[in-house]
This record gives C-alpha cells, structure tokens and sequence, in this order.
C-alpha cells in the first residue's frame, strides 16, 4: 500500500500507506513523479482489516484468503529450488569469522547476510551469515551479535529520485530491507554520484544488492542499490 500527495508547485510525492505493516514504497522507489501524477492507489488510506470487511461487503472470493508469503508472481515454490533451476550449484567451503572450516555449501549465491537457516551446520551452536565472498565462493558465519554483522556506514549507488535530488548533505530516514523502520541517517554526495549514508545506530545485515530506501517523514524521496 502507498499513497500520493503534490506540493504547490503541483509536483506529485510518494507517501506511505496507512498499513504501516503492509506498506510498499520499499519497492516504488523508482517510479518517478511523472508517472505518479497518473497513478492512484485506492487502498492506500486504508488497513488491511478495514480493506477484508470491504471485500465481504461486495462478496468478493478473497476476503478471508490468507495472506501470501511466497515470492510474489511465482507462488509457493522454494526459494532455493527456484533459484538452482536458473543458476548452477557451486559447492565452497563454511569458515568461521576466526577463518576455521567447519563445512561446504552449494553456492554463496543461496545465503544472504544475516541469515540462520538453512546453512546446514551442526554443533549446538547457532551460525549467521556474516560474510560472502563471490570470488573465492567462501562463506562466513558468525553469532548472532558478531561485529562484522552490524554497520554503521554504507554506499549506495544507481541513484533514483521520485521528485529530483533534494538538499544534501542533510539528515533523513532510511530503510534497509522491506518492513524495516525507517532509521535516522546523515546523507551525503560522493565525487562519483554515489551517495554515502551514515546511521545513527549500527545497521545489521547490511546487504549488498539490496536496496537502500529514503524517506523524509511520510514522503519517500527515492534510493539505490547498496554496494
């Protein structure tokens, strides 16, 4: 859900939607104000329980169905399968942030940072992901508070503004992954375009390739894709 707005110079803004939960301007980033000024988004003013009484005043066949939580468009498929039938396996080895062996995986491809499941390490000991290298196809585990999960500084390039770049340096919000609190942050230009954001607090599970999304208050500003 989102929402749109235009100032007085008649420029149209990207909002939140009402649904905080349900909220997806995470992802609408890179629609620009153009396009908006031709969209609506007629359940933005709206919580998904008040959008459900809706569908079961008009009957819809849908009003009770459950939410989804498998990839969107796709269905319930498992990630991991879904991505081995586009991607070749690539078995490397599991090291600790101390650099010892404790296992092989398929492909570092198949993790993200931060992630516990699924790594397929035994021992009683809990393992997150803290670390992927491409290139040596070695991925890095570590506890759930390792340093080398937590960042306080990232890089984010291929940038994209919904209504033109705004003042910078200068403080705003950021979210890192979708569903994540916007965080306070310091935004700054870099001599390449790139832009640098420093946080308030340590971020955990900064990923590369993900997205890094920018919000003043309730109006998405735009983003890019962190380094």
């Amino acid at each position: 859900m989102a929402g749109t707005a235009s100032n007085e110079q008649r420029t149209a803004k990207l909002l939140k939607g009402k649904d905080l939960d349900k909220d997806q301007t995470y992802f609408l980033y890179r629609v620009k104000a153009e396009q908006l000024a031709h969209t609506m988004f007629p359940i933005g003013e709206y919580v998904k329980k008040d959008v459900r009484k809706l569908a079961r005043k008009f009957n819809l066949p849908n009003a009770d169905k459950k939410d989804s939580q498998g990839l969107c468009f796709i269905g319930k498929v498992d990630v991991n399968k879904f991505l081995k039938e586009y991607i070749p396996q690539k078995k490397g080895i599991v090291i600790t942030t101390k650099g010892k062996k404790i296992g092989e995986h398929e492909g570092v491809q198949y993790y993200t940072i931060g992630q516990r499941k699924g790594i397929g390490i035994g021992g009683g000991i809990p393992y997150y992901v803290v670390g992927k290298d491409i290139k040596t196809n070695i991925l890095t585990v570590g506890s759930k508070y390792d340093e080398n999960l937590f960042a306080n500084q990232l890089t984010i390039e291929n940038i994209s503004w919904v209504s033109g770049k705004p003042k910078l340096p200068k403080k705003y919000q950021a979210s890192i992954r979708y569903r994540q609190e916007p965080q306070e942050v310091k935004i700054t230009e870099n001599f390449d375009g790139s832009l640098r954001l420093n946080f308030k607090e340590p971020q955990r599970a900064v990923t590369s390739g993900q997205s890094a999304v920018i919000y003043d208050g309730d109006v998405v500003l735009g983003g890019g894709i962190i380094v």
